[in-house]
């Protein structure tokens, strides 16, 4: 006699235990427009970074990218009004990714570059989230309508971006490849396809890669700008968000450099130091504005070469991160969370709005004292990184450093050779191997110099907004009861024509 067993609850409600249905996670505070904003962005910045050693890390990562934003597009509500331009480009990076693995040649099975696979798990989060609210979403009206024609928009900029960003890898893969040939005393015939450096065994695959791009580009011809201004731009929904993203940001930094120092965490450290420093100089203006802040040349200048030593400071510890370096996730979520929050605020859509305009939105003296605060502990973090400088074991790229050693020497960085002396900084057999060999002294000693700069530019930054007078109270702009309306609805309720929301937060975009 068997014995039956009774069914659990997890299998009559089968929907209530699958990730696909589930409400995202709380730690995970963006809407989908934000990530989608965020996804153009790390695109944007890849294509900045990339070289020719991240060819073949790239091509293997950017299918599973083009497959996370096919399903993200399937899950928008509604047909797609321009075509099957997604399942162009899906198929053509399917067949990419199938040759790939059976390629027996470069580049051949391995590991996708980690920013790649950071841009498909955040268009997998905007997927979850459009699935567990898009139904509840008024396709028929028109701003609804506008609002996702430029989601689809930023998910084929993304994708498009990219591809632009593995193509650029790929000539520079081909170019190094011509380089070292030359260097052997053998004669490469150049490409009349693409550019002179698609030589074997890159021409199939920038082939690929251009019909790729040709696939979004058509789809964005005439298009792109218009999409994205057409945008649905909600009300700042919560005006603590800033002050939240910025002290979680302080902890995250601090502690990432204090367990994982990577130069590729010094990097997106330094960056978004930058970023502060530059949206700072844009507070500052708007706080002007609403008369929340008087005269602040001197505030102007100092946080002006604060921003400007953050910027050099990354510049040169990404000559020392290697390729397919592996950043801190938590890392990552707090930079692209300080990203949302400062955009919110400081944009209308597309665009960084006026002053006039953010000196009228709730949370810009909150914001402005979380700005100054943030100035003023950013001396902690520009020591941590001048003690990072100051390590005996540094690594980096030969070529990136042989052209950075040449460089600190010519601008007076660093201390020339005597002039008798001729002095090879990097030998020429590592550039063609391109090996990871110790900082040259003259690279050691400007980092150092840099780094001793970046500490005076924030003590500086810090003291004078110490000392310069905060927001006033009684001008910090007061939430209206329709502000407190649009809050309390946002926290709980949800619009028709809101494409997802920031759980827990204002409807997303």
């Amino acid at each position: 006699m068997t014995t039956e067993i009774p069914a659990t609850f997890g299998d009559r409600d089968e929907a209530l235990f699958d990730a696909e249905h589930a409400a995202c996670p709380t730690s995970e505070g963006r809407s989908v427009g934000e990530m989608l904003f965020d996804v153009d962005h790390r695109s944007r910045q890849m294509l900045i970074d990339v070289s020719g050693d991240d060819a073949g890390a790239l091509l293997r990562g950017w299918p599973p990218v083009v497959e996370a934003a096919r399903q993200l597009w399937g899950a928008f509500p509604g047909p797609s009004p321009f075509g099957d331009h997604i399942e162009r480009v899906a198929a053509q990076a399917a067949r990419i990714e199938a040759s790939v693995t059976r390629a027996r040649t470069w580049p051949g099975p391995g590991e996708a570059d980690p920013r790649m696979i950071e841009l498909a798990e955040t268009l997998h989060t905007a997927t979850v989230l459009v699935r567990r609210y898009g139904t509840e979403i008024a396709t028929l009206r028109v701003d609804v309508q506008r609002d996702l024609a430029a989601a689809r928009s930023r998910v084929m900029h993304g994708l498009y971006v990219s591809a632009h960003a593995v193509n650029v890898a790929l000539h520079e893969h081909g170019r190094d490849l011509v380089d070292a040939a030359r260097a052997r005393g053998r004669v490469v015939a150049l490409s009349p396809v693409h550019s002179p450096y698609a030589v074997a065994p890159t021409t199939q695959w920038i082939g690929r890669i251009v019909a790729s791009e040709s696939i979004c580009a058509d789809y964005l011809a005439g298009r792109f700008a218009k999409a994205v201004d057409g945008e649905v731009a909600h009300p700042v929904g919560d005006p603590s968000r800033i002050p939240q993203a910025l002290a979680q940001w302080e902890i995250q930094a601090h502690r990432t450099l204090a367990t994982d120092p990577a130069p590729a965490n010094i990097v997106l450290v330094a960056r978004t130091q930058g970023l502060l420093a530059s949206t700072g100089l844009v507070l500052i203006d708007a706080a002007g504005h609403a008369d929340l802040l008087d005269g602040a040349p001197r505030l102007v200048s100092a946080v002006t070469a604060a921003g400007r030593s953050w910027s050099n400071i990354a510049s040169r510890w990404t000559d020392l991160a290697p390729a397919g370096s592996q950043l801190d996730p938590s890392l990552i979520r707090a930079a692209a969370e300080v990203r949302a929050a400062l955009r919110e605020l400081t944009h209308d859509n597309a665009k960084l709005a006026c002053p006039e305009i953010i000196a009228t939105r709730p949370g810009l003296g909150r914001a402005a004292d979380a700005m100054r605060h943030c100035l003023e502990t950013s001396v902690e973090l520009a020591q941590v990184v001048a003690e990072k400088a100051n390590s005996p074991r540094l690594f980096g790229a030969a070529r990136a450093l042989s052209i950075r050693a040449h460089n600190d020497i010519e601008t007076g960085m660093a201390t020339p050779p005597l002039a008798d002396q001729d002095v090879v900084w990097v030998s020429p057999a590592d550039i063609l191997a391109k090996r990871t060999i110790p900082v040259p002294p003259p690279v050691a000693e400007a980092l150092q110099s840099a780094s001793r700069e970046l500490v005076t530019a924030a003590q500086s930054a810090a003291s004078i907004a110490s000392v310069h007078p905060g927001p006033r109270r009684d001008s910090v702009p007061v939430l209206t009861p329709e502000d407190h309306a649009h809050r309390d609805r946002s926290r709980s309720d949800r619009q028709p024509g809101d494409l997802g929301r920031r759980p827990g937060r204002a409807p997303a975009r």
